[in-house]
């Protein structure tokens, strides 16, 4: 058994370690400048977000396709906007630029289509069609040299082969199912380590993502070009495009509804410099959070004692296949998170603490049937921020982009009250 713990370990410490040297680095910002690179929008919106695409690209490719005159933005009222395309069409088109104007000739009627008609179809068709504009425009930027693969076939398929040695001992000590066990495990893990960081940078992108910082620093800085509508892009030309790819011309953006704002990437300048963050929607982990303390107190403890007293009655089932070591695992996760889940609440029955900042990601997740609601603020501290989850009536009470001061429990984040933030925030 030594063998089988040792093996895995040791096969963990190297996964490990390859997704902390595949995470890209972070870009420094360059001189701050309105000087334009070759690189498109959709490019531009990859290097500047953590070597990600993220959904701002896609109105941004639509006003930059306007900027070049191959389709026109026209007014027909207060907020009403339509696009419209024309007959010749550059041959020099990317081919995510390519898959944006077949939609639109897709759905127009007459060559023209409304901007609220704009949306890429039901959810299931939705996801497929941002799937493969995201990798066109990834396969772009490896052709420019600017990324690569963070885990490319050849090593992902070393460390499979890797994972063999103690699936086999697995196999050994635990029978058929222990060594299935553990190879699926660790398939699954290469898997999630490759989404985590799909793309990793290159020298030549790491410059790159600093010249667009720079150039997203000085569009920042004009109070106005944020609230700019797509009928500007004549007097901004493709700087409202780069403006959208880079999180900072959301008024136009905005109006062209044919990529979803991201959910996890939202850029703020909460702190006194403009940065973009990650948020997070807990929902399994950590446990119990956003729930009542007391609620969650009688929880841990009747997991701890219910795992406790598993493992003391049936011990470690080394003698069984599959089906013992997967309670024998849960029993064993239950004991540690059961403790957990005490120790927490009971800290949060007497504890409570405040934040203050702009509302940056407003969200309802899940089902109809089972909504979840979520706030996410920016207090200026964190690259990393955990959204609270909130009851439907504070949800409903709120607008994303406010300013408000947040109570709320430290370790479980059950959120106590939210106050318009006083003046001067």
């Amino acid at each position: 058994m030594f063998a089988v713990v040792a093996s895995c370990l040791v096969w963990l410490a190297a996964a490990g370690m390859l997704y902390l040297s595949r995470r890209p680095a972070e870009p420094f910002a360059g001189p701050t400048t309105l000087e334009l690179s070759s690189e498109p929008p959709a490019v531009a919106n990859f290097l500047v977000h953590g070597f990600r695409v993220t959904h701002e690209a896609v109105p941004a490719t639509l006003i930059d396709l306007a900027a070049r005159n191959v389709v026109d933005v026209e007014w027909r009222g207060p907020a009403v906007f339509y696009v419209r395309l024309r007959r010749a069409v550059d041959a020099s088109l990317t081919a995510y630029e390519r898959r944006v104007l077949a939609h639109l000739q897709e759905i127009a009627s007459d060559g023209v289509v409304p901007a609220q008609a704009l949306t890429t179809g039901p959810a299931a068709e939705s996801k497929k069609w941002w799937r493969r504009f995201e990798g066109e425009v990834i396969a772009d930027a490896q052709r420019r040299g600017l990324s690569r693969d963070a885990l490319d076939s050849g090593l992902f398929t070393v460390l499979l082969v890797a994972a063999a040695i103690p699936a086999l001992l697995a196999y050994a000590a635990a029978g058929a199912g222990g060594g299935l066990g553990v190879w699926v495990g660790s398939g699954a893990l290469l898997t999630w380590i490759r989404g985590r960081h799909p793309q990793q940078e290159t020298t030549a992108g790491l410059e790159a993502a600093g010249r667009w910082l720079g150039v997203r620093t000085a569009l920042a800085e004009d109070e106005e070009f944020s609230r700019q509508s797509p009928l500007t892009v004549e007097l901004w030309d493709r700087l409202l495009a780069y403006g959208a790819a880079l999180g900072v011309a959301r008024t136009a953006s905005g109006a062209l509804p044919m990529g979803a704002e991201s959910d996890t990437s939202a850029w703020s300048a909460q702190g006194g410099s403009w940065r973009n963050v990650q948020v997070s929607y807990p929902r399994f982990f950590p446990p119990g959070w956003g729930r009542e303390p007391v609620t969650m107190l009688g929880v841990g403890l009747v997991v701890a004692l219910g795992c406790i007293w598993f493992l003391y009655t049936f011990g470690f089932p080394l003698d069984t296949a599959l089906g013992g070591l997967v309670p024998f695992t849960a029993a064993c996760v239950g004991a540690v998170v059961g403790p957990a889940l005490v120790v927490m609440s009971g800290k949060d029955l007497r504890n409570s603490t405040e934040t203050t900042g702009p509302i940056i990601r407003l969200r309802a997740l899940g089902d109809d049937d089972s909504l979840r609601y979520y706030l996410a603020v920016d207090d200026g501290s964190s690259r990393y921020i955990r959204a609270f989850r909130v009851s439907e009536r504070q949800y409903g009470d709120v607008r994303e982009g406010e300013n408000v001061t947040v109570r709320f429990t430290p370790n479980l984040g059950r959120v106590r009250w939210i106050i318009p933030a006083t003046d001067g925030v």
